[in-house]
């Protein structure tokens, strides 16, 4: 254990790292502390989409933030595979969206025209035009969105290779050490309190997902309404290319891999930090995606899992310095976008810590907003 830093981060997924990495490359001395192994929780158990127009119901403070950090992926993954050595396998292939019926129809036409208003590409497709993209489609799918933007990577790569990057940038990640409390004297941090001792710092950023509002904070520090959220996932097993690009319905997506699995999602559960998989949510997921791609059907079922999600009761990422306690800056709350979100959150924390402000947009994700 180091006993000093510049910056402790609490939480070594894929926001933990890119905020070490960022903060490395900035010349700060980082320990990154995970109370289990990198990338393990959220970040693992994500679809690796970078979606933000697949994925934002409506316009507002997160597509904005989801919009610039898009904008900023194709050269971060390029950089972290860089100092990495990893592939990440990140793709900028598009999304089809497949409109199964008159309902889906409303929902994604109204979509489609807030997009187009704020500037953005969406191609609306006929059942034709969209089995040319994904041939295996299902036939009641007459039409479909399609996002050409929007882009995916390998979520289970890009973590290892996002902590590699942090150590390559002059970050220490340790795994295996839980922090218990943040210290703060006459109300400024000074260290966090862990199972393994106490480190001396000056800076902390609480990456810690779903976990961020279970540490003691100092007197008068109140976390942020934090809460998991669990997404089970279906990995099915196939050939390479069978099924070509990532294909979403209302219901439920289904996103490739380069080696030949399917992953497929999702659910959206409050029920605490409770893991397990669940018969009835594995059929309804299967449901959905056998609908959407009926040749899905004949794959292996290889792996079930699940992972708690950090949500907000606004649904938006808690981003920014706690005004009641200098030092202490929170990067948590990401829900189902912390992958798409990564590269900008990593960049605006460095940000905040090394120069106390960020010219990235981050209105509408103060930590205290919730207080008022």
């Amino acid at each position: 254990m180091i006993r000093t830093a510049d910056v402790v981060v609490v939480g070594g997924g894929v926001i933990g790292c890119a905020v070490a990495r960022a903060l490395g490359r900035r010349g700060a001395r980082v320990v990154v502390l995970e109370r289990g192994r990198v990338g393990a929780e959220a970040t693992s158990a994500a679809a690796g989409m970078v979606a933000p127009q697949a994925e934002c119901e409506r316009p507002g403070p997160v597509l904005r933030l989801a919009l610039a950090s898009r904008a900023g992926w194709p050269a971060w993954a390029a950089a972290v595979e860089e100092e990495s050595g990893i592939d990440v396998e990140f793709r900028t292939d598009g999304i089809v969206y497949a409109i199964l019926g008159a309902a889906d129809a409303r929902v994604l036409g109204a979509r489609a025209r807030w997009q187009r208003a704020a500037g953005l590409r969406v191609e609306r497709l006929d059942g034709r035009a969209a089995r040319r993209l994904v041939p295996a489609l299902a036939r009641v799918a007459r039409a479909a969105l399609f996002f050409p933007d929007d882009h995916r990577v390998n979520n289970e790569r890009l973590a290892a290779a996002v902590a590699r990057a942090a150590v390559r940038a002059g970050a220490r990640v340790v795994e295996g050490v839980e922090v218990r409390a943040v210290r703060a004297r006459r109300g400024r941090v000074v260290g966090v309190a862990t199972a393994r001792g106490e480190v001396a710092t000056p800076a902390v950023v609480i990456a810690a997902g779903a976990w961020a509002a279970a540490l003691a904070l100092p007197p008068g520090v109140v976390a942020p309404p934090v809460f998991p959220v669990r997404g089970q996932m279906i990995v099915l097993r196939g050939a390479p290319g069978a099924l070509p690009r990532p294909v979403y319905s209302l219901r439920g997506y289904a996103v490739p891999r380069a080696d030949g699995r399917v992953l497929a999602g999702s659910t959206l559960e409050r029920v605490g930090f409770e893991k397990r998989v669940t018969a009835g949510a594995a059929a309804a997921i299967l449901d959905a995606v056998c609908a959407l791609v009926p040749a899905l059907g004949a794959l292996t079922v290889e792996r079930v899992y699940a992972g708690l999600r950090p949500g907000t009761p606004d649904h938006r990422p808690v981003l920014g310095r706690d005004a009641r306690c200098p030092g202490l800056v929170w990067a948590t709350g990401h829900y189902r976008s912390g992958i798409l979100l990564a590269p900008v959150t990593g960049d605006a924390i460095a940000d905040l810590v090394t120069a106390g402000r960020t010219a990235l947009p981050l209105r509408g994700m103060e930590p205290g907003r919730f207080a008022r």
